[in-house]
């Protein structure tokens, strides 16, 4: 079955400050070759560390910012390279909810007109029928008819996420990448937001790629998971191996960060040492050796290959054996 949304080799880079004081300007590679696929009715996970290229990543995948190197694919069509009116019917396949849904939302609009203005732009239907199709995405996310005049100032967080949820469906769109959609709102509202958007997926099968920090929501919401570390995947499996059994020592460490809402249970704690290193001048080998507990002299030297451990189940690291996939024991 062709993905709905598939990227191979991804790259982004955006310049940098000047290499030295003789230096031109350098790149920051905020995602470096980075491949992976979701399904229809498929959420895949993307969690990191701030800084890492998550939010780079689902840009590109919208082509909100231009990829250097790699693709885009769109069941199966190559996106990449179109031309602004070659991707406009491509466009209404994959949308997006934001991470701050204040800021997403035009002030001078009302709720209506933003939710309506997807239908507008492509020219679906007549005003009566934009008027319909309005009302019936108010009452799939929980807004009430009445509120289509009202202005974002005048929903709470909550409200105005599901204003940006109704207008990335406007269009039907077969696939929806969201870039940390509850980290801005209360925790109280957090769980009614995603399982709205959980319902809605499953409701129109759309597959999605839910960015977040937040492992306790990815692990709620998931499929399958992806750890990125400056700018590349360093393990990818289903949701299950990843919270049972991480294999790399990124991951590992991780969720030994992650806190444990049982007072009486302990978790032994995995201390990284030092700070994300600059995407304008990343280590040489693996990028996590410089703050790896288990790092070897070959981490150093070596950039090592995403390779898979068990079936589906994916790791960059030197440490951990490849698993001999259709051999005979």
């Amino acid at each position: 079955m062709i993905p709905v949304l598939e990227l191979r080799d991804l790259a982004v880079s955006f310049p940098g400050g000047k290499s030295g004081p003789f230096g031109g300007r350098g790149k920051v590679k905020a995602v470096d070759g980075v491949s992976l696929s979701v399904a229809a009715g498929e959420t895949l996970g993307l969690v990191g560390e701030s800084g890492c290229g998550k939010s780079s990543l689902a840009k590109a995948a919208m082509r909100l910012v231009e990829p250097a190197a790699g693709q885009v694919l769109l069941a199966g069509t190559d996106i990449t390279r179109l031309g602004a009116r070659a991707l406009r019917p491509h466009r209404r396949r994959i949308q997006m909810v934001f991470q701050d849904p204040y800021s997403s939302l035009d002030p001078r609009q009302s709720a209506g007109d933003i939710v309506g203005e997807p239908l507008l732009n492509y020219r679906l239907g007549d005003a009566a029928a934009r008027r319909r199709r309005v009302a019936e995405l108010f009452d799939l996310v929980g807004l009430r008819p009445d509120q289509t005049t009202r202005y974002p100032h005048e929903f709470s967080g909550g409200q105005r996420q599901r204003l940006g949820i109704a207008r990335a469906l406007a269009l039907g769109p077969d696939m929806l990448v969201a870039d940390e959609p509850v980290s801005a709102l209360d925790v109280s509202i957090q769980a009614q937001v995603i399982n709205l958007m959980m319902d809605l997926q499953g409701r129109f099968n759309l597959g999605m790629l839910f960015v977040s920090h937040d492992l306790s929501v990815v692990r709620h919401v998931s499929r399958r998971v992806a750890i990125m570390y400056l700018g590349r995947i360093v393990e990818i499996a289903d949701t299950t191996s990843i919270f049972g059994g991480a294999a790399h020592p990124y991951t590992q460490a991780l969720l030994a960060a992650a806190p444990v809402p049982d007072p009486v249970r302990r978790r032994r704690r995995i201390l990284l040492k030092g700070d994300l290193p600059s995407p304008l001048n990343p280590p040489a080998g693996c990028p996590f050796h410089t703050r790896c507990p288990v790092a070897i002299a070959r981490c150093r030297t070596e950039r090592p290959r995403l390779s898979e451990v068990a079936t589906g189940h994916r790791v960059a690291c030197h440490l951990v054996a490849p698993a001999k996939i259709g051999h005979a024991a």
